[in-house]
């Protein structure tokens, strides 16, 4: 190995060294231990808030980040492409495991862990089968292996569990297995089943319409009677994404010299908030629930609002029986009716969507705007491996965001790779011609054909549709940044 390679490791050390210090002495000084990834994860533990810190979160960061490229140039190169190019084993053990309520099994029995003909026994799956799936979770660090053949929950595996019925329960009553929990474990089964029906998409066609049989976009199948379970779930599953952030992050950011996000609070009462394709309308309610005199409107599919009510009635009462919030059956690819909105909020809704629909998306909404009215995305915003936004975004307020000290790639490598990941995964990409309806090359992704955007392809879809990017706040805390619109 060249001397340069060798400084480079030896860099990349000392980050981990020095970013481990800092850690240390956060929770020294908060008089707490670090979590282990042996023990089960607890929400409620007060250990868990220090890792919101966020001069914590940018050690972890570092180290995420120095661990894999000391490992990427390291390892042996073939075998580390030929293990990648099996990695969607993961996901599909990883639903497996889920669908069998292995974490709510193991809840129960503790550290010493539980022989896996007894994992095995309540659903009747081959146990042998499951040893194995269970195996390759635990060589990755979910799930422990604690004797041959007897497995334990840890750090990771935990996060399945659902915390709120005896195991045997959710085995009997599979309709009703993922109500009231924390949606995590839908999220996980909702988006893993990819792996099972990754077929390469010809002439257009999904590989979701192939492995269902329908001509249809995933969320208006969705909609039908005979889908009800995989509805809710994927309903549950929205709201568990939202438990891989911490509960306040939608109040929290940076952008200039402020230290929130989007300033709920300054709408005045009575303001509407329009949650755009809500589905069941959770982080809206979070945000009711900090500021109660806003007026809520939540859009979705009729049978998507099924679930909306009865969250809200089970977690929020007061807005419902006070009529501060609405349920309104729409589409939004139709001309938008709501014409009084102060916010048009869309979270996690143009990132399944071509460019040219969400240009559709977005008209309708300025379509209906008054001039006061201010669009709020919440999503991604993919960075680039360089330390550039690119000229047309430069001069955004709050565009600019944090980066890693060289020799870690600026975007932080391995530890920001959620937000490559969501873009591949769930939108496999392969190349065609160009269409009449993008104008460009096509790209054909596995559900719905979408894509996580730079800051620049933000701002491209927004004035294509008479909105102006305003300002960004990258929330402290989490992968989301706020994105706000004014009408141009």
């Amino acid at each position: 190995m060249s001397t340069t390679g060798l400084l480079t490791l030896r860099r990349l050390s000392g980050i981990i060294t020095e970013s481990l210090d800092t850690i240390e002495q956060v929770y020294a000084h908060a008089k707490l231990p670090l979590p282990s990834l042996n023990a089960p994860f607890d929400p409620a533990d007060p250990a868990e808030a220090v890792r919101q810190d966020p001069v914590v979160m940018t050690e972890i960061l570092n180290i995420m980040a120095a661990t894999s490229q000391m490992s990427a140039t390291l390892c042996n190169p073939a075998a580390a492409v030929v293990n990648t190019s099996m990695a969607f084993h993961i996901s599909s053990c990883l639903r497996a495991a889920s669908e069998l309520d292995v974490a709510d099994i193991l809840r129960e029995v503790g550290p010493e862990g539980l022989h896996v003909k007894d994992i095995a026994a309540p659903s009747n799956v081959d146990s042998g089968l499951l040893a194995r799936v269970l195996r390759l979770l635990a060589t990755h660090n979910i799930f422990r292996e604690v004797a041959p053949d007897i497995f334990a929950n840890n750090r990771l595996s935990s996060a399945l569990d659902s915390r709120t019925r005896p195991p045997g329960d959710l085995v009997e009553r599979r309709e009703e297995r993922l109500i009231g929990t924390s949606g995590v474990a839908a999220a996980v089964e909702f988006f893993a089943w990819l792996a099972d029906t990754m077929l390469e998409p010809k002439d257009g066609v999904l590989p979701f319409n192939k492995a269902f049989g329908t001509e249809e976009p995933v969320f208006v199948y969705m909609q039908h009677q005979e889908n009800a379970y995989r509805r809710l779930r994927l309903g549950i599953g929205m709201q568990g994404m939202s438990q891989t952030e911490a509960p306040d992050v939608i109040f929290r950011g940076m952008a200039l010299s402020l230290t929130i996000g989007f300033d709920w609070g300054a709408l005045s009462a009575g303001s509407v908030l329009a949650d755009i394709g809500g589905g069941h309308g959770h982080l809206a309610m979070s945000i009711a629930q900090k500021h109660p005199n806003l007026r809520v409107v939540i859009q979705d599919f009729e049978r998507t609002l099924d679930g909306a009510k009865i969250l809200w009635k089970n977690s929020f009462p007061t807005h419902i029986e006070s009529g501060m919030v609405e349920f309104q059956a729409h589409d939004f690819f139709d001309p938008q009716p709501l014409t009084n909105a102060a916010v048009f909020m869309l979270r996690f809704i143009l990132h399944d969507w071509s460019d040219a629909r969400c240009v559709k998306i977005l008209q309708n909404l300025r379509d209906a705007a008054q001039p006061s009215t201010q669009l709020v995305i919440i999503e991604r915003i993919i960075p680039f491996a360089a330390s550039t936004l690119g000229s047309e975004v430069d001069n955004i307020p709050g565009a600019q965001r944090p980066s890693a000290t060289p020799p870690l790639l600026p975007n932080w490598g391995v530890g920001m790779a959620a937000f490559y990941l969501y873009d591949f995964d769930v939108r496999d990409v392969v190349f065609s011609e160009p269409t009449a309806i993008d104008g460009n090359i096509r790209q054909v992704h596995t559900i719905l054909g979408g894509v996580e955007r730079t800051l620049g392809g933000f701002n491209d879809i927004l004035s294509r549709a008479n909105w102006k990017l305003n300002r960004v706040y990258h929330c402290v805390g989490s992968e989301l940044s706020h994105i706000v619109g004014v009408p141009a």
